[in-house]
C-alpha cells in the first residue's frame, strides 16, 4: 500500500522530490536515509531516554492499583468484586484509548497527541491521590485509562519512526526496557510508600511527567517520516534538522495531488482490513489477542495459583510474584541482544513454543516438586513476556506510516481487552473445575496456536525500511 491509496488532502501542499517520477514515496525514502546517517545524540540517545522516561509512569499509573487496593479495599470496605472492577475500568479506558489516540495520531501528528496524552494522564494522576470515595475514583481511573491507553501506541509508532533501519530493534528495546521498568518500581516503590505514606501518594507520583512535557517540546520535534507521509517537507526538514540531521532536497515542481494523501477522511481502522493489509492484520491481531491472554492470565493468576493450588504461604508467593514480575523486565534486554540479527519472527517463534512446553509440563503435571512446579510458572511468563514485547517492533514494522499509529492503537486494544477477559474466564474455569491443569492446558494451547501463527503466517520484518512497507 502506498500513500496514494487513500484520497484524503494533505495537510499542506509542498514540493516534489527531484526526481518528480518516484513522487512522496521518495521523498520517504529520503527521509529514511537522513535518519539511518545521522550520529546525532537527539536522535539515537535523547529520543528513546526521553520518551522512555515519561512512559515508564505510564507502565507506573496502569499498574499501580493492584498496590493500593488491598488498602483501599480495607479503608472503604469494598469487597473482592468491587475492587475487580476497580481494576477493570482502567484496562476498560486503556482499551477505548489506544483505538481513539492511534487514529488521531495519524490524522494530528504523533507529538501533539502524544503530549496531549501524557498532560491528561499526569492531572489525572492527581484527581485519583485526592478522589474521596469508590466511585470517584472508579471514574478517574477510567478517564485516566484512556491516556494510558493511547500514550503507548502512539510513544512507540514515534520511536519505531525515529530508529536508524540497521539498529532498529535495539532502539527500541532500549526505549521499551525503561518503560517496562515502570512495573518493577511500582512494585518495589509500593512496598515502602503504602505502609508509611499511605495509596494516596502512589497515585500522585504518576503525575511526575507533567515536568517533562515543556522538556519534549524544546528538543523532539514531529516524526518527520509522518510528516514526509503529508507532503509537509518544510515542517519535515525542519523537524529532521532539530533531530541532527541533513535536511532533504526538494523542487519547485509541486507535488500532484493523488501521490500526497492520506487517510485523514477515512476510519484507519477500516484501512488495516483492506485486502492488501487484511491478512497481515487478522494474523498480527490474533499473535496480540493470544499472547496477551497468556502473559495476563500467568501474571494475574500466578499469585493465588501459588497459594491456593500449589499451597505455598502468602508471603512466599509474594517474593515468588515479585520474581516474575523483574522477569518480564530483564527479558528486554535479553531480546536486544539478538533482535536484530536473530529477526522478530524467530524469537516470536521460539518464544511461543518454550511458553507451551512449559505450560503443557504443568499441564500433564510432570513433577509435583513444588519449586520445579514454580519455576516452570516462571518460564512459561518469562518467554510469554518476550514474545508480548516482541509484538510491538513487529507490528511497527508491518504497516506503512500512514496506517503505523492506527494499527499499534488496534493491537494495544486486543491486548487490553485480553487483560480484561483473562481474569474472568480464568476464574470461571476455577469455578467450574476446579483444576488449575485446565487453566494450564488452555493457556499452553493457545501458547501452541501463536507459535503456528508466527511460524505459517507471519513475515520476517527486520532490517525491512519502513518506507516501503506496503
Amino acid at each position: 500500500m502506498t500513500i496514494g491509496s487513500f484520497d484524503a488532502q494533505p495537510d499542506v501542499r509542498s514540493p516534489a522530490l527531484q526526481d518528480d517520477d518516484f513522487g512522496v514515496e521518495s521523498l520517504a525514502q529520503s527521509v529514511g536515509r537522513a535518519i539511518d546517517e545521522t550520529k546525532s545524540r537527539t536522535l539515537r540517545v535523547y529520543a528513546p531516554t526521553l520518551l522512555g522516561f515519561i512512559m515508564l509512569f505510564d507502565s507506573w499509573d496502569s499498574v499501580v492499583i493492584a498496590y493500593v487496593l488491598p488498602s483501599l479495599m480495607r479503608e472503604w470496605d469494598i469487597g473482592p468484586a468491587a475492587g475487580g472492577l476497580l481494576i477493570s475500568s482502567g484496562y476498560a479506558g486503556q482499551l477505548v484509548g489506544a483505538i481513539i489516540l492511534g487514529q488521531l495520531a495519524e490524522r494530528f501528528g504523533r507529538m501533539p497527541v502524544f503530549k496531549a496524552a501524557v498532560v491528561v494522564m499526569g492531572l489525572l494522576a492527581v484527581v485519583c491521590s485526592l478522589c474521596p470515595g469508590y466511585v470517584s475514583l472508579l471514574l478517574a481511573r477510567f478517564v485516566q485509562g484512556i491516556a494510558i491507553g493511547g500514550a503507548l501506541p502512539v510513544s512507540i509508532t514515534y520511536i519505531n519512526e525515529l530508529a536508524p533501519r540497521a539498529s532498529r530493534g535495539r532502539y527500541f528495546a532500549a526505549f521499551q526496557f525503561i518503560t517496562i521498568s515502570g512495573y518493577a518500581v511500582a512494585a518495589t516503590a509500593s512496598a515502602f510508600i503504602v505502609p508509611h505514606f499511605g495509596w494516596r501518594p502512589m497515585f500522585a507520583i504518576g503525575a511526575l511527567p507533567l515536568v517533562l512535557v515543556p522538556v519534549i517540546g524544546a528538543i523532539l520535534p514531529e516524526s518527520p517520516r509522518w510528516l514526509a507521509s503529508r507532503g509537509r517537507t518544510a515542517d519535515m526538514n525542519k523537524a529532521l534538522t532539530k533531530l541532527g540531521c541533513r535536511s532533504v532536497p526538494v523542487a519547485e515542481k509541486p507535488i500532484p495531488s493523488q501521490s500526497n494523501q492520506s487517510i485523514s477522511r477515512k476510519n484507519p481502522i477500516r484501512e488495516l482490513f483492506r485486502s492488501n493489509l487484511r491478512q497481515r492484520t487478522i494474523v498480527v491481531s490474533l499473535l496480540w489477542f493470544l499472547t496477551s491472554y497468556v502473559s495476563f492470565g500467568l501474571i494475574t493468576w500466578a499469585p493465588s495459583i501459588y497459594v491456593s493450588n500449589f499451597h505455598i504461604g502468602i508471603s512466599e508467593s509474594l517474593r515468588y510474584s515479585a520474581v516474575g514480575t523483574f522477569l518480564f523486565v530483564l527479558v528486554i534486554p535479553a531480546i536486544a541482544l539478538i533482535i536484530d540479527r536473530v529477526g522478530r519472527r524467530e524469537i516470536g517463534m521460539t518464544g511461543s513454543i518454550l511458553s507451551a512446553v512449559a505450560l503443557t509440563a504443568l499441564f500433564i503435571g510432570v513433577t509435583p516438586q513444588i519449586g520445579w512446579l514454580v519455576a516452570l510458572v516462571m518460564i512459561g511468563q518469562f518467554f510469554t513476556a518476550g514474545c508480548s514485547v516482541i509484538l510491538w517492533p513487529y507490528t511497527a514494522e508491518s504497516y506503512p506510516t500512514a496506517v503505523r499509529a492506527a494499527a499499534l492503537g488496534w493491537s494495544s486494544s486486543l491486548a487490553r481487552a485480553a487483560s480484561m477477559l483473562t481474569p474472568l474466564a480464568v476464574g470461571g474455569l476455577l469455578a467450574l473445575t476446579d483444576s488449575v491443569q485446565v487453566v494450564f492446558s488452555v493457556f499452553a494451547f493457545l501458547s501452541f496456536i501463536a507459535a503456528c501463527l508466527w511460524c505459517f503466517f507471519a513475515r520476517e520484518t527486520a532490517n525491512v525500511s519502513l518506507d516501503e512497507v506496503d
